[in-house]
């Protein structure tokens, strides 16, 4: 069976994709921004080998949980679920980054190129990736107003790129985008 770690796994579609990979036989190792969402998150799937605490809106914090999976070992997969959704604010985070744009997009790049590479990298988009801006104007908006659906497309599609941009340098690794509704 498979090794997989899964991003942003303490609730919603991360944990549901655990808690189906676990009841299949594969060892799951799962990921909560905070020691508290991670208590819960192993009350909720206590098949999981292991949850990973690292809340992505820092570099710092990037660094720290690619040091903590890679610890664990290699993945045979990595599913890049972790994100934070279009209705927030505009948050700046410690790094001086939207923290949208940290989450969603930073993160899964300092994931991927700081792990072990795997076998296989999924990305989790949107259908919202359609109306992304694939100009690269300004994908901190620190120059624009506002738009919080507009920046979640953006990051959705710039994740979508991602998942492209690795398959074409790395042929080796699998490497998929998907939309999950």
């Amino acid at each position: 069976m498979a090794k997989v770690f899964i991003t942003g796994s303490s609730d919603g579609l991360g944990l549901m994709a655990g808690r189906l990979l676990a009841e299949q036989g594969h060892v799951v190792v799962l990921h909560a921004r905070s020691e508290a969402r991670a208590e819960g998150t192993r009350v909720a799937l206590p098949q999981a080998e292991a949850v990973l605490v690292g809340d992505l809106s820092t570099l710092a914090a990037m660094r720290d949980l690619a040091d903590q999976a890679n610890g664990r070992g290699r993945f045979d997969a990595v599913i890049h679920n972790v994100g934070i959704g279009y209705r927030e604010p505009r948050v700046e985070t410690v790094d001086g980054l939207s923290q949208l744009w940290a989450v969603n997009v930073l993160a899964t790049y300092v994931l991927t190129a700081l792990m072990h590479k795997p076998d296989r990298l999924i990305y989790l988009s949107s259908g919202m990736h359609t109306g992304g801006d694939p100009s690269l104007d300004d994908p901190q908006w620190s120059g624009r107003r506002w738009n919080g659906g507009q920046a979640y497309a953006d990051t959705k599609l710039h994740d979508l790129l991602l998942a492209f941009g690795v398959a074409r340098r790395w042929p080796d690794v699998l490497s998929n985008a998907l939309t999950p509704g």
